[in-house]
């Protein structure tokens, strides 16, 4: 019988995300990623597999802290912009710090996407997911006549999804707060009866 695992898996993968999230795939040596977590080599592979399986994992884990609750948000309130304003606010204040990362599924679309077919499918999941969740609160929203007839909102959400992650990129770059939110607004103005 083998040994119990000495270590709680959530934390490993907790500061293994981190660490990608901080260093990119290729950036994050195994090295590191054994310092993070506090984790020998043998038991994290014994619990995650190889490198890429926990760089997968760890793109899971970042959906389920940042994707989920906006998700979450988007589907508790009938004015989709008031749900989205109060959704991504959050995630600005959090990000416009002195150490910005931006989001982990552009960077790991802009590093591994071209090349794993895994990373492309889980990053693509989590756009369709936000676009899907945004048309259908933006239909509510029509519903209730909080929403022009004129809005595409097909169009409107795919726009809306290309606006949170540019964001995101832009925050990464040190865009201020400021230039962020009337991009958001900017989009949701969108949607005024």
């Amino acid at each position: 019988m083998g040994r119990a695992r000495e270590f709680d898996v959530d934390v490993a993968l907790e500061a293994a995300m981190r660490t990608f999230w901080e260093r990119g795939y290729e950036g994050a040596s195994l090295s590191d990623l054994t310092e993070a977590t506090g984790v020998g080599r043998q038991s994290l592979y014994l619990a995650f597999g190889d490198k890429q399986k926990l760089y997968l994992a760890a793109l899971d884990r970042y959906r389920e802290h940042f994707y989920l609750p906006l998700l979450e948000a988007l589907s508790g309130n009938v004015d989709v912009r008031v749900a989205l304003r109060e959704a991504i606010l959050p995630l600005v204040d959090g990000s416009c710090a002195d150490d910005p990362r931006g989001c982990f599924l552009i960077a790991a679309a802009a590093e591994r996407a071209s090349e794993d077919s895994a990373v492309r499918s889980r990053v693509a999941a989590a756009f369709a997911g936000l676009e899907a969740a945004l048309l259908e609160a933006a239909q509510r929203s029509r519903a209730a006549g909080l929403v022009a007839d004129t809005v595409d909102l097909t169009g409107w959400a795919a726009l809306t999804v290309a606006t949170i992650q540019g964001m995101r990129v832009m925050e990464a770059g040190g865009t201020d707060r400021g230039t962020l939110i009337r991009a958001l607004d900017a989009a949701l103005a969108m949607l005024h009866p």
